[in-house]
């Protein structure tokens, strides 16, 4: 029994991502039955899956639900995705609160054919001192007009924003 816990810890412990880094560890529930043969089968609980939703801004899409008033956004010709939440004149983009990363959440984004931004993006430095341009783990500085945004591996999203001046 203590190899199966241990081995769901550490698959869990990837499922939920560079975010468990950063909170407070919470015990996860699992339904469990055994089978005629002697087989035990565990199934993840609905407590589980709550979990994997991000509790950070700017998350990886990939790794778990974006946040309330977050949307998956790529950002056309830019590989990757991310979650970005929502800005205006009245609601400024939200800090980066990821452990060692410096990229500042700018109002940046705007749905083709839009005449100003409407989504935040972590904008970062492709060349600058900071590891991966002050990204947060796992995700990548890509270049773009001089600067970069922070974009994580993976699908593209439905939503495809481009990049404001």
């Amino acid at each position: 029994m203590k190899n199966v816990t241990l081995l769901f810890a550490i698959i869990a412990a990837l499922f939920v991502g560079a975010h468990a880094a950063r909170e407070t560890p919470q015990a996860v529930s699992l339904d469990a039955r055994s089978t005629a043969e002697g087989i035990h089968v565990m199934e993840l609980t609905q407590d589980f899956l709550a979990v994997a939703a991000h509790k950070l801004p700017y998350g990886n899409p990939n790794t778990g639900d974006c946040m309330a008033g977050e949307q998956k956004v790529s950002i056309q010709g830019i590989p990757g995705s991310f979650c970005s939440p929502a800005c205006s004149p009245t609601q400024p983009c939200p800090a980066d609160k990821y452990h060692l990363a410096t990229a500042e959440g700018q109002c940046v984004l705007q749905t083709p054919g839009a005449s100003k931004p409407s989504q935040c993006a972590l904008i970062c430095e492709p060349n600058g001192m900071y590891p991966n341009g002050g990204c947060p783990m796992s995700a990548k500085c890509q270049p773009i007009q001089g600067l970069g945004i922070c974009t994580y591996p993976g699908p593209a999203a439905e939503q495809t924003l481009e990049a404001s001046n």
